[in-house]
């Protein structure tokens, strides 16, 4: 690397194509207190960043730049000796020095740049002040139209009362497809008490009705064939704060009728897709006494569409068992037939003969022959259930989680390599072993488990890590349920707010009982 290069605040790389770093300077090794001899030829870009991070690369960055050849300004974390340091980083495929194929990576940190764009950000909304009124009408209707069910539209017209229309509190009462009324409120329980005492369920469609000056308005909400519901809403007792604005509240009200009139029909829909999706992950689940099962599906509250989020287990043989998890890029039908496919080519490719990583290479090609499931991500296990023997093979998919007899928790973060379709640069797959030992429980899930867009990846996986507890409180308790029982409290806890945006989720627990343990 040259001596240009070799210094100052931004932090570069040179990597083969496989991500192995071939060349670093000063600040990169600076940053992770790394020698350049413990450095270049002996780690991987991803060995350098956090575990969300490592995924993320894995994941996403790593096939974009096979795709595309560049990435920029992506926000990442090193870890270094003293915690996540946060950097954004740009990485382009090029020839190096020699001419030899490989990736520049450069890595600034974060900090500087989110501060500016922090003040810049508030320079355009302060320049914005007299656009408000327009702002606020178009960012509540966006908000009324991706919300698809009648609670979810309830919910974004208080959400937009209180942040968008000057409410202090506000009362929204709405009819759900089976013409009962719904009611949601915010706000202090006096101006809420006092908001309930207006409404009354409208005969018919009307104008935003003042209780005052300065007081309380009421808003229907229209429909086509009939009045969906009524919102009252109260100014905010805040010093400085504007009146409410009577004719936004009317426009409003118009667009939350129509958009309650859609989520109507459409909750009339959402669980025939959801039905659709258990219907293809429905199988007999295997059963011995020497093992606990248990499965769990729960749909994503952001789409009506079927996912491509998939869980299996089966017999390799008579004392071997499988498990896999996957997750299919993108939503909708093609999704979905997707993994359907995916899902039974792995269980044919799996049997006796197969080690995990060769499960992983075969169902690699047939995604490669077929264009089925390009870029999915996998998790696949065998257990014998003899000798608690476990092998298992991940494809950039979040690592297996493993409950051992003691009660400690481990992230199984060895066998990893990259999504399927898109081959590790040395054509071989990883593959690890461990062992279930009487009284462990070993879990693998899909990312919408421990995913969210307000937090890290790593702080999900830690989130999970302090639950899995509960899976053992389960099984020695004997509470009903069982092991069941105990992953759906799990899956409940780790999960978000009913009602908030997440994806879908799918996970499968093997508990490999002591002895004498409670059944499950």
């Amino acid at each position: 690397m040259t001596g240009g290069w070799d210094g100052g605040a931004v932090a570069l790389l040179r990597l083969d194509r496989d991500g192995t770093v071939v060349d670093a300077n000063r600040t990169v090794l600076r940053w992770t207190s790394r020698t350049r001899s413990a450095t270049v030829g002996r780690v991987r870009l991803e060995q350098l960043l956090t575990p969300g991070g490592r995924i993320y690369w894995e994941t996403h960055l790593a096939p974009i730049l096979h795709a595309q050849g560049r990435v920029e300004e992506v926000a990442l974390a090193l870890a270094t000796p003293g915690g996540r340091l946060p950097v954004l980083l740009t990485a382009v495929v090029g020839p190096g020095p020699d001419d030899t194929p490989g990736v520049e990576v450069a890595l600034v940190v974060g900090a500087e740049r989110s501060r500016y764009e922090r003040e810049i950000d508030a320079a355009r909304r302060a320049a914005e002040a007299s656009a408000q009124r327009l702002r606020a009408l178009h960012r509540t209707s966006t908000a009324l139209a991706g919300a698809f069910r009648v609670s979810g539209v309830a919910d974004a017209l208080l959400l937009a009362a209180s942040r968008e229309l000057g409410a202090g509190a506000a009362v929204v009462r709405v009819l759900d497809e089976a013409g009962t009324p719904l009611e949601r409120s915010t706000g202090d329980a006096a101006s809420v008490a006092a908001l309930t005492a207006l409404l009354t369920t409208p005969a018919a469609a009307g104008p935003a009705q003042p209780h005052g000056p300065g007081g309380p308005v009421v808003v229907a909400l229209p429909g086509r064939e009939r009045t969906e519901g009524v919102l009252a809403v109260a100014p905010s007792a805040a010093a400085g704060a504007d009146p409410l604005d009577v004719d936004v509240l009317e426009a409003v009200g118009r667009a939350a009728g129509t958009a309650l009139e859609r989520a109507r029909l459409l909750d009339e829909n959402v669980s025939v897709a959801h039905r659709l999706q258990l219907a293809m992950l429905a199988t007999r689940e295997p059963v011995d006494p020497r093992m606990r099962l248990a499965t769990l599906y729960r749909p994503g509250v952001a789409s009506l569409e079927v996912g491509g989020d998939w869980y299996d287990a089966f017999r390799v043989d008579e004392d071997r068992l499988a498990l896999a998890v996957g997750d299919v890029v993108g939503r909708g039908l093609e999704a979905a037939t997707a993994m359907g496919r995916l899902r039974s080519a792995v269980r044919a490719v799996a049997g006796p003969g197969a080690r995990p990583a060769e499960v992983l290479d075969r169902a690699d090609r047939f995604v490669t022959a077929t264009g089925a499931g390009m870029l999915s991500t996998m998790a696949y296990a065998e257990v014998d259930l003899v000798t608690g023997r476990l092998r298992y093979a991940v494809a950039a998919h979040p690592p297996p989680l493993l409950l051992d007899a003691a009660g400690d928790v481990h992230h199984l973060w060895d066998g990893r390599s990259t999504p399927l379709g898109l081959r590790p640069a040395d054509g071989v797959r990883g593959e690890a072993e461990a062992r279930l030992a009487p009284g462990s429980t070993l879990l693998l899930y899909t990312d919408g488990l421990v995913e969210r867009r307000d937090r890290p990846l790593s702080d999900g996986l830690d989130a999970l890590a302090a639950l899995a507890p509960r899976l053992r409180t389960a099984l020695e308790g004997g509470r009903a349920g069982g092991l069941g029982g105990g992953l759906a409290a799990l899956v409940s806890a780790a999960l978000p707010d009913p009602g908030a945006e997440r994806d879908d989720v799918c996970v499968v627990a093997l508990a490999r009982p002591g002895r004498g343990a409670p059944g499950a």
